[in-house]
């Protein structure tokens, strides 16, 4: 028996043949048929995401670290510029042998009293910083969109690691938080609050499957919010469990809480042209945090569908009334089953759908036909070598965002800053070139980006479906 507990395929056919010996031979032999072909199915299963997995790993030898002192002192590493005081926003750190003042609600990095405190950072502008804490911002972020209120660093301490009325927590801890907006977008959880602790381990060596805490420093989402179930689906996926900072520490019954490793910083707004040039060299990290939760919800990634299938997806729920969704959606169906009778068409609303069940429609799918924005957000999750037609959004006065690569009559790829480095599918995106392409919402609707309804011409689409067909495998 593998050391794991889990049955041979031998062992559980020996057990199949005890359970059907009093039936009769005819139904024994085809039950048992059946049963062999389940277990065998299913050791498959597992055997080929598992060596997904371990293909995943990042292949590094595990050096040792260096250590010169005692665990009596803290200390910091990090990976980002270290240099100036106000690069914080793209710094990520890893602290060692910090500990939380339950009576202070504060972290403490400790330097020995004995000796004088050493720099922080040698500042070129600035000269010698001593403190973590430097005009009114901290040392990292913890937010894809950080104000200084959203920065953060542990408070020095000239004192010894505490020894008494204290818990030691080995496991890997990271501190983030969500951006805290009322309107919920599925895309910006995805991709940039979850994915940020996930990347924080990657770009600091210090990954552990499904071993670190999430620690999310304020403004936890209550359970029965949108923020905290899709947290459910992520989380799992590649870490041991994510909780609130306070209700964490309260469980502890210690005044102190240390840490052999925490780690912040990094996030960043990964959907902004602003910050494109952050997600360059990132594919591969992205990647494989897809494919991670995708073998969580139990989808064979290494089984990718054998016959194209369409999805078309029709939007129903939206932040801003019934906006970027399809506006001639019926009639794009009807061209889609005349024009392609010999492939798989379906029309989804992901609206109320299991995540679990959304995962393994889009790995079974080649083509999908998807409205920008938030609805578009699980378009990584299709199969090595399908296609996304997404559609784009006309740039009008209104929807001029100053300083933006579209400009005002373009048309402009709204979430293309991040689905441009997934290079495991191709993006088509449908180009909306002017007001005949989309009809405003609701009456007073000025804004082109938002506000609106996209109109499908079927000449256009068809272009963009025939190349996904013919660029396919």
């Amino acid at each position: 028996m593998p050391q794991d507990g889990t049955k041979t395929p031998k062992r559980q056919l020996n057990v199949m043949i005890k359970i059907l010996t009093p039936f009769s031979p005819g139904l024994c032999s085809k039950l048992l048929l059946v049963l062999l072909f389940a277990s065998l199915f299913t050791v498959y299963f597992r055997a080929s995401n598992e060596c997904v997995i371990e293909s995943m790993k990042i292949q590094s030898v595990e050096e040792p670290r260096i250590y010169t002192t005692s665990n009596v002192q803290s200390t910091f590493e990090c990976t980002g510029n270290m240099n100036y005081h106000h690069t914080w926003r793209y710094r990520t750190c890893s602290f060692r042998n910090i500990c939380y003042d339950k009576s202070k609600k504060l972290f403490h990095f400790y330097q020995h009293p004995n000796s004088s405190r050493k720099p922080i950072l040698f500042e070129p502008k600035e000269g010698h910083l001593y403190d973590f804490h430097f005009k009114n911002h901290g040392f990292v972020n913890l937010v894809a969109r950080p104000s200084r209120h959203e920065s953060w660093g542990p408070t020095i301490v000239d004192d010894l690691i505490p020894t008494v009325d204290v818990t030691k927590l080995i496991q890997p801890h990271v501190l983030f938080l969500h951006w805290h907006v009322n309107r919920f977008n599925p895309g910006h959880v995805i991709w940039e609050d979850i994915f940020a602790p996930f990347l924080t381990m990657v770009r600091l060596g210090e990954y552990k499957h499904k071993q670190a805490v999430l620690i999310e420093y304020k403004n936890f989402p209550p359970p029965d919010s949108k923020f905290h179930k899709l947290y459910n689906e992520l989380v799992p996926a590649y870490a041991d469990k994510v909780v609130s900072l306070d209700e964490y520490m309260n469980s502890f019954s210690t005044q102190f809480v240390c840490f052999k490793n925490v780690m912040a910083g990094g996030a960043t707004a990964v959907f902004s042209l602003d910050y494109e040039h952050y997600n360059n060299g990132k594919e591969r990290i992205l990647y494989d945090y897809r494919s991670t939760i995708l073998i969580h919800h139990g989808v064979d990634i290494n089984q990718p569908p054998k016959t194209h299938r369409i999805l078309l997806v029709n939007k129903t729920e939206t932040n801003r009334r019934t906006t970027r969704g399809i506006k001639n959606l019926l009639e794009v169906e009807r061209f889609l089953r005349q024009t392609y009778p010999e492939v798989k068409i379906d029309v989804i609303n992901w609206k109320g759908m299991p995540f679990r069940k959304q995962m393994h429609e889009l790995h079974s799918t080649t083509v999908l036909i998807t409205p920008c924005g938030g609805v578009s957000s699980i378009v990584p999750f299709l199969p090595k070598g399908a296609h996304a037609i997404i559609m784009d959004y006309y740039v009008n006065k209104a929807a001029y965002i100053r300083g933006e690569m579209w400009k005002v009559g373009e048309s402009g790829s709204m979430d293309s800053a991040i689905w441009n480095y997934f290079p495991h599918i191709r993006k088509l995106y449908y180009q909306v070139r002017g007001p005949r392409d989309f009809e405003f919402a609701f009456p007073g609707a000025i804004n082109s980006r938002y506000d609106v309804q996209i109109i499908i011409k079927m000449p256009r689409l068809k272009e963009l479906i025939d190349t996904a067909i013919q660029n396919s495998g």
